[in-house]
């Protein structure tokens, strides 16, 4: 009677210990559940709390090596054409295609910090994109701006300064569109003034631009100096100065999207 009672009391002890176990494993999951999701929820508040979370950005740096000779359409509908790849000019030690990949490269780095979503038309020097394609890369991914990145070149080696080209209505029939560009452009132009202490040649509207006719988003075309100047072209090759122009750019997004 002993030998089954002991037997009887062992039983029953199995059983508890076997049902304890799952229960706190079950807690254990539980709490770590609640701890991921605790952190995902944080993650997600500070997402929320950056300043360009949500906006899509497109960046295009312009220009690109290729070995294509080709023309086409400078607006949907015309006739008239223009060369579809242009090389762009070039300063003392670099091109302005390499000019344009570096700040592009630095700009994209700095909007992923603030929480944009950024997508590139290039990110090697490399590139078989017209200015059409370019134009339809933005279109496709619908972004809230595309930010086109060039620089200047003339053959008067005194001329200076930063300017900005927006399109003009001639070929866009979308004003709305239009005049958002140029506010963008205005306020784009003003902070990279201010972040770079360079000369500021204002705000020009452009009908001959491919890349802008071809447009169904906000656009707008930064010339960050002339490579032509030789004391701007110096500046332009340090990354102290690319990253003033690209505190600029992300600034005047900022304050774009605020005013929105």
């Amino acid at each position: 009677m002993r030998k089954i009672l002991i037997a009887l009391i062992a039983a029953i002890l199995l059983v508890i210990s076997g049902c304890s176990a799952p229960v706190s494993d079950t807690k254990h999951q539980n709490n770590e559940d609640v701890a991921q999701k605790e952190i995902q929820q944080e993650s997600e508040k500070k997402d929320l709390e950056l300043p360009l979370s949500g906006k899509i950005v497109c960046i295009d740096a312009g220009h690109g090596i290729n070995s294509y000779n080709k023309q086409e359409p400078i607006a949907p509908n015309s006739s008239q054409t223009k060369i579809a790849f242009a090389s762009g000019t070039r300063g003392k030690n670099q091109t302005e295609e390499e000019l344009n990949l570096s700040v592009a490269k630095k700009l994209e780095k700095k909007l992923n910090e603030l929480g944009a979503d950024v997508h590139m038309t290039r990110t090697t020097h490399e590139s078989d994109m017209t200015n059409i394609d370019r134009a339809e890369f933005a279109n496709k991914i619908n972004a809230d701006i595309s930010v086109k990145i060039h620089a200047d070149g003339i053959e008067n080696s005194s001329v200076h300064g930063v300017s900005m080209l927006v399109p003009s209505n001639q070929y866009i029939n979308n004003q709305e569109l239009c005049n958002t560009s140029r506010r963008a452009g205005e306020i784009i132009l003003n902070e990279v003034v201010k972040t770079t202490g360079a000369n500021n040649r204002g705000v020009v509207l452009r009908s001959d631009l491919t890349g802008f006719n071809w447009t169904k988003v906000p656009i707008v075309l930064l010339e960050m100096g002339f490579m032509t100047n030789p004391e701007e072209d110096a500046n332009m090759e340090t990354d102290i100065y690319q990253d003033k122009i690209v505190e600029g750019i992300a600034q005047g997004l900022i304050l774009f999207f605020e005013k929105q």
